[in-house]
């Protein structure tokens, strides 16, 4: 174990831990997370810290990208992670968390240099075949208005694809239907610390006000 995993560790046990004795001996009686956030494996993105919340409350599933893929082509971590969360834990909503600066996005648009034929992306390249429809809406949007900030419609295109995708899993829809769940599609700003949800109405992202 290297000094910082260490040291972060020990101020762990000596505090947060320390201080939340109940909450952590609750815990071993079973989780009860009230959302499901599936978000982008980026370090800087820190959904129970963006939220403000402690052990318990969010099932989290990270990816490359924060890709939803279609229920029918794939049998992968995240489809397993969405249908027990809303099979098994009943949570409440789905967020789908996309961030400004995403790494997965600007990869859509990188082309491989000779310095770069050694390094090995095979799995990231497939999997981001996923995306592909968000790149190219982006690319037709930017065409006609070239002013738009392409990286910022590429990410929020893929927040909306992953939504479009969930749709795809009979049991997601069953519990839409039933009123048991909702989904939300968020845009984290990394650099200011905005959050912009999508409005279903409108089929835009607006900013979250906050006093």
């Amino acid at each position: 174990m290297k000094k910082r995993h260490l040291d972060g560790y020990k101020k762990f046990r000596k505090e947060y831990f320390k201080d939340n004795k109940k909450l952590f001996n609750d815990l071993t009686l079973g989780q009860n997370p009230h959302s499901m956030i599936i978000t982008c494996s980026d370090s800087r993105v820190a959904p129970v810290k963006i939220l403000s919340g402690v052990p318990g409350e969010f099932f989290i599933a990270r990816n490359i990208g924060n890709i939803v893929p279609p229920y029918d082509r794939t049998k992968g971590a995240t489809q397993s992670a969405i249908e027990y969360a809303v099979n098994l834990l009943k949570v409440e909503s789905i967020i789908i968390l996309g961030h400004s600066e995403c790494g997965a996005c600007k990869h859509l648009y990188h082309k491989k240099t000779e310095d770069e034929e050694h390094i090995e992306l095979t799995h990231v390249d497939e999997w981001l075949t996923f995306a592909y429809p968000a790149k190219h809406n982006a690319i037709l949007e930017c065409i006609h208005n070239p002013e738009k900030n392409r990286a910022e419609i590429t990410e929020k295109n893929n927040i909306q694809l992953s939504i479009q995708r969930l749709m795809t899993y009979p049991y997601v829809v069953e519990a839409l239907e039933n009123r048991t769940l909702e989904i939300h599609g968020w845009w984290y700003n990394i650099g200011t610390g905005d959050l912009e949800s999508y409005d279903y109405s409108d089929r835009i992202f607006k900013k979250i006000l906050v006093e």
